[in-house]
């Protein structure tokens, strides 16, 4: 157990924080998600956890300020998110959620408590997958739009639950899908072949990334 790690007296690994220091979230997990009994090996970070009941928090010391808010530092808070992704199943959180101390952190996992259960409940064992698709020329009419309608809906079928998003520059449509681990590969070829079947479209599958778009939680 790191120096930033003691047992409280419910089990709980409690960080030891300076006067001057905070907790940034990251993620929250089943405690039996987390495989072996330091969170802090992920990606050689300094990372620790805050347990309540059966939920394990991801958690790092940070200065207690506003956060500053850079590329860098988005790039790298997504990619402790992405590597908790891939040992189990986690709800994601924001890059900038920062609390006070490990009670304010409690608070919060006890005041949703059953919002996190049911969401991590929906994304067990499932990975997001965004969808992309743009007309393959300058031409951009209606007939179009409904193609790319009916290819989401053909993939809906291969997805627990789907959810379109705001569209950019020319792009017909955009959308993201919680996929099973095990069939993810499956969901991108099922795509290309759509791809193939519809050349005036082009298919963009990105992923898989954390399912920011299927959970919300108030913090």
């Amino acid at each position: 157990m790191s120096e930033a790690q003691q047992p409280g007296a419910d089990g709980a690994e409690r960080p030891s924080l300076g006067p001057a220091q905070a907790l940034q979230l990251f993620a929250v997990a089943r405690a039996r998600s987390w495989r072996g009994g330091r969170v802090s090996r992920v990606r050689d970070e300094d990372l620790m956890r805050v347990r309540y009941r059966d939920l394990e928090a991801l958690v790092r010391a940070v200065p207690w300020e506003v956060p500053p808010l850079d590329d860098a530092r988005v790039l790298a808070h997504q990619r402790v998110v992405e590597s908790a992704m891939r040992r189990g199943s986690v709800l994601p959180l924001p890059y900038g959620v920062i609390f006070r101390g490990r009670r304010q952190l409690i608070r919060l996992l006890q005041d949703q408590y059953l919002v996190i259960d049911e969401a991590l409940s929906l994304l067990e064992g499932h990975w997001e997958l965004r969808l992309h698709i743009a007309p393959a020329s300058a031409e951009d009419n209606e007939l179009l739009a409904d193609v790319a309608l009916a290819c989401y809906a053909e993939l809906r079928r291969q997805a627990r639950a789907a959810v379109p998003l705001p569209r950019e520059g020319r792009r017909l449509l955009t959308a993201a899908f919680l996929v099973e681990r095990a069939t993810w590969v499956e969901f991108v070829e099922r795509a290309d072949d759509l791809g193939t079947t519809h050349p005036e479209l082009v298919f963009d599958v990105t992923g898989p990334w954390p399912a920011y778009d299927f959970v919300r939680v108030s913090v």
